[in-house]
């Protein structure tokens, strides 16, 4: 009779099988990952994986959960050590693409197209409603300071989407070798931000400076 694993085995075991599919789901997309594949790289038994998750699709949403779970704690450090909202609203963007740049495969699968729903997951739902607010709460206190107009929501979808646009387009490798993607991110962000410019707009620049 096999002994019985140690909570923290068990969290080991759950941690480097999460770091082996995090790689494998952004290399081969969700349909592309079996659980025999997953068991074969991390060394063990077919049948040992479903042992700590009841299968491919609670795998994916706790790498996924994970993921989303350090971005909102990047977002966060990045407003708790402002000076000021503006500041720290301004400060979003740039550790957005951070994570990005630093985690490219579990910015891959946090918005992989065959996904199983949110919701079925608490944890993952969780997470994901909390980077959604991190997103949202930079719009939000610009329109409030009145250096944006509009529906803080709507444009901060607006945002989302062109940043989003930017780091895709990065990673997998379509804007070319002589591409900033720094200076890109930051040139759509500003357009974007002229197009919904409020009568206290020159006050970006200012949170903005302070913010590089």
């Amino acid at each position: 009779m096999s002994r019985a694993l140690t909570p923290e085995e068990i969290a080991a075991f759950r941690t480097t099988l999460c770091e082996v599919a995090t790689r494998r789901f952004a290399e081969l997309g969700y349909d592309g990952v079996t659980m025999r594949g997953l068991a074969a790289e991390v060394g063990c038994s077919p049948m040992t994986p479903y042992r700590y998750f009841q299968g491919k699709e609670e795998i994916f949403a706790a790498v996924r959960a994970a993921a989303f779970k350090r971005l909102s704690d990047r977002c966060e450090s990045a407003m708790a050590s402002a000076p000021n909202e503006i500041v720290g609203a301004a400060r979003i963007g740039q550790t957005y693409l951070r994570f990005a740049l630093d985690e490219p495969d579990a910015y891959k699968i946090m918005f992989e197209l065959s996904q199983p729903d949110d919701e079925d997951y608490p944890e993952l739902a969780e997470q994901v409603d909390r980077s959604r607010h991190f997103l949202e709460q930079p719009t939000r206190v610009m329109v409030e300071a009145g250096i944006l107009s509009g529906d803080p929501e709507k444009l901060a979808q607006v945002f989302w989407a062109g940043i989003h646009g930017v780091i895709v387009l990065h990673l997998s490798g379509k804007l070319g070798p002589d591409t900033d993607v720094s200076e890109l991110f930051s040139m759509v962000s500003q357009i974007i931000a002229q197009g919904a410019r409020g009568p206290n707009f020159d006050r970006l620049t200012q949170a903005t400076a302070a913010a590089a």
